[in-house]
């Protein structure tokens, strides 16, 4: 796929940069194998935020003093240091990157001549140097010509020598942003550009499908699960904190490595993204291989969507006071919903709804459940509703879903054609049908919480092993003050703003554990709509 000027204009980039680096940056993404959607959609993400929007293509090295402080006070262990280098820039750049990636000392002037530069700054003479030979042009002679001339392949540089097309395969803008940034830094931007950049890019002739995000061609498995469940993980060891997804009997994976102790790393599909994480050997059987000659290529199933129901809508009887007709959407006037266009503003008005519907309030019998029951997934439905996004509280039965099929127009019956979901069977549906309404499934809390904080609707549900019992089903919300998400020593989200109607209402709070890793559940999986 060739990226075109109006993706960039989409991202931020003004007409004249879009002129100045659109061929050349093409041109490198081509070479390097930055085609596919997600790719791209992911490069473009990363590079226009590193560049101020393609504005930023030379270090800056004009610092006051609290800046030399905040952003390099590493270096300047006291104020009356930094107040002798404050805004010299060739001191400073010499300063604090003397006698590091390949520099000289601070006399040598190395750091300056060696500042940051690129769309995807290049720092340090032995960085130049790799650039030089990569692209096959000396840049160390003559190292303003980074900026000048290859700006563009400064990007796709860092881009290739990272490996970061194989991040982008996965959809994992958090470990490509650990890659770029050693940590975190403007996450929530980040993801923000590459929501848009999909947008875009899907808005291409080549991009008209969700499920084209999806670049399959690099995902050629050949093993399949064998038993009826298997535990993705995050890393090859047991334990609760690495649980990330289960895999189902006959899902086909691609093994990239053995390692050690019977374990293996595999991708695997997952909705629309091909997924990594690492799974126990012998759980694993070979694909069958045909016996004619002939391999057989399974055509992708077309997804089909079924219409959404509802029980009657706008009841007055139903309200957030009333114990009855909890299968039925809310009736109240002046319920609040999400219509803004700005995440910050969408994102304040889920905050909104959460006040409104309030499910901590003794008041507001609708989310009270009797003991060892729960109201979460009458207390999500809500939400779902009033924020424009469509979670069922009942769904067609399987009779009635084969009269669809087959073209009939069936009418809403409770009991007959349509039935309620609790939070099991919500789980279930989310995977079976939730795509197809515009739910996207996350594997990283990173990203739900960022995603939540720009005004989309997330949530965490689990099914338990007996069904006889419910399951579980919080809403993850904005952070607010009083409300943070708690964070690793590396800054990812541990436990994200959560809402939870689980018997223990609660409107907000930040659970002390990972209550979905219980093992009285059976699965769990993360999702989020925008």
């Amino acid at each position: 796929m060739k990226l075109s000027g109006d993706v960039l204009g989409k991202l931020g980039v003004s007409h004249a940069d879009v002129d100045k680096y659109l061929e050349p940056l093409t041109a490198a993404m081509a070479r390097y194998g930055i085609a596919s959607r997600l790719r791209i959609a992911h490069f473009l993400a990363q590079v226009v935020h590193e560049s101020g929007h393609f504005k930023h293509v030379e270090e800056n090295m004009n610092y006051s003093v609290d800046g030399l402080l905040n952003v390099f006070g590493k270096y300047f262990p006291s104020r009356s240091l930094a107040q002798t280098y404050a805004r010299k820039p060739m001191m400073i750049g010499n300063h604090v990157y003397a006698s590091r990636m390949g520099n000289g000392d601070e006399a040598s002037g190395d750091g300056y001549l060696y500042r940051g530069r690129g769309l995807m700054q290049l720092t340090g003479k032995s960085n130049y140097k790799a650039f030089s030979n990569w692209l096959e042009e000396d840049v160390v002679a003559a190292p303003e010509r980074v900026a000048q001339h290859f700006a563009s392949h400064s990007a796709v540089y860092f881009w290739d020598s990272h490996h970061l097309n194989r991040l982008a395969d996965t959809d994992d803008i958090r470990r490509i942003t650990e890659a770029i940034n050693g940590g975190l830094k403007g996450f929530d931007e980040r993801r923000l550009l590459l929501e848009k950049a999909k947008a875009a890019l899907r808005d291409e002739p080549e991009g008209q499908s969700p499920a084209a995000e999806l670049d399959s061609t690099d995902f050629k498995p050949a093993h399949q699960v064998a038993p009826l469940q298997l535990n993705l993980r995050s890393a090859p060891r047991v334990t609760p904190a690495t649980w990330v997804a289960t895999l189902h009997q006959g899902c086909k994976v691609e093994v990239v490595s053995q390692l050690a102790e019977g374990w293996v790393q595999i991708r695997v599909q997952i909705g629309h993204a091909v997924r990594e994480g690492f799974v126990a050997e012998q759980y694993l059987a070979p694909l069958p291989i045909s016996r004619g000659g002939f391999d057989p290529v399974e055509a992708p199933v077309p997804e089909r969507v079924f219409p959404g129901v509802h029980l009657q809508q706008n009841l007055k009887a139903i309200t957030r006071k009333s114990e009855t007709g909890r299968a039925y959407p809310l009736g109240e006037g002046r319920r609040p919903h999400r219509t803004a266009s700005k995440p910050s503003a969408r994102a304040a008005q889920l905050l909104k709804i959460i006040d409104y519907l309030d499910c901590a309030a003794a008041a507001h019998r609708r989310y009270k459940a009797a003991a060892g029951s729960t109201c979460s997934d009458i207390y999500a439905y809500d939400y779902c509703h009033l924020a424009g996004v469509y979670l069922p509280r009942v769904w067609w039965t399987e009779r009635a879903l084969l009269r669809i099929t087959g073209g009939e127009s069936v009418p809403v019956a409770y009991g007959q054609s349509v039935r309620e979901l609790n939070a099991n069977a919500l789980h279930d549906w989310l995977e079976d049908h939730g795509p197809g309404f515009g739910w996207y499934r996350e594997l990283d809390l990173t990203t739900l919480q960022a995603a939540a904080d720009a005004g989309e609707v997330c949530l965490i549900v689990s099914r338990r092993k007996d069904p006889n019992l419910a399951g579980e089903i919080a809403l993850v919300v904005p952070q607010q003050d009083g409300f943070q998400a708690r964070h690793d020593a590396a800054g990812r989200v541990t436990r994200p703003v959560q809402s939870m109607a689980s018997g223990r209402n609660r409107k907000y709070t930040v659970s002390r554990s990972a209550w979905w890793l219980n093992d009285q559940y059976q699965s769990f999986a993360f999702w989020r709509h925008p």
